[in-house]
């Protein structure tokens, strides 16, 4: 596992414009003893906050800073982020992740981009790029509860499978890159470009951080933006 920096988040991409008032409501509402100081989650069930807390669940997540990142175990699906996890009009959003073994379950995993509302159901939004055991990526947007695909689930030789790892590697890892530009954000995995979308077809400015689904053993090497 390459020894990255645990947080190499520009910040000069912050969006200052956000209200504090309602990053603070947020920073509040979400934080809980699962997660380390300053982290912040939604889930997709609606109950599964407090079954984050209970370590006697059989869905309880485990979310611990172990360098370089943080180890995570799911738990509840969600999206994870930190309140300065924020970015706006040209970025590069980063994260490298190593997958443990996942079984036979094809549970995805990866980042979440142009984050809004994030606190309310029925109107947040964020577009998300995941990759998962099989060998192969998928891109979508939640709007409120409804979520669509921008591009379906699809193989791509650039996203390596669990079954083609190396013999003896316990984990598999993936590099995951969402370049925004003036009109088009270019998706990486593993520095390959595995699509392209028209900037207007995805939100893109507003908080980023990590989509993990359930049931899943990570380390999540980085995370951040330049």
């Amino acid at each position: 596992m390459r020894a990255l920096s645990i947080l190499p988040v520009l910040l000069l991409l912050l969006v200052p414009a956000f209200a504090a008032a309602q990053d603070h409501a947020d920073h509040h509402a979400m934080a809980h003893p699962a997660l380390p100081d300053g982290w912040m989650a939604h889930f997709d069930r609606a109950d599964a906050a407090h079954a984050a807390h209970m370590e006697e669940a059989d869905d309880g997540l485990y979310f611990e800073i172990m360098e370089p990142g943080w180890h995570v175990t799911t738990g509840p699906s969600g999206i994870f982020y930190r309140h300065e996890f924020s970015a706006r009009d040209s970025y590069t959003l980063e994260a490298e992740i190593h997958l443990f073994d996942p079984g036979q379950r094809r549970e995805s995993f990866g980042v979440f981009f142009g984050g809004s509302t994030l606190h309310d159901e029925e109107e947040q939004s964020y577009g998300y790029f995941l990759v998962r055991r099989d060998g192969s990526y998928m891109i979508r947007e939640r709007a409120g509860a409804e979520v669509l695909d921008v591009q379906g689930w699809t193989e791509h030789d650039a996203v390596p499978s669990w079954e083609d790892r190396e013999a003896g590697a316990e984990t598999v890892a993936y590099r995951l890159a969402v370049e925004v530009g003036p009109e088009d954000v270019v998706f990486r995995v593993n520095d390959t470009e595995v699509d392209r979308r028209s900037r207007s077809a995805l939100p893109v400015n507003g908080h980023f951080g990590l989509r993990i689904n359930h049931g899943l053993e990570l380390h999540v090497s980085s995370v951040g933006v330049r």
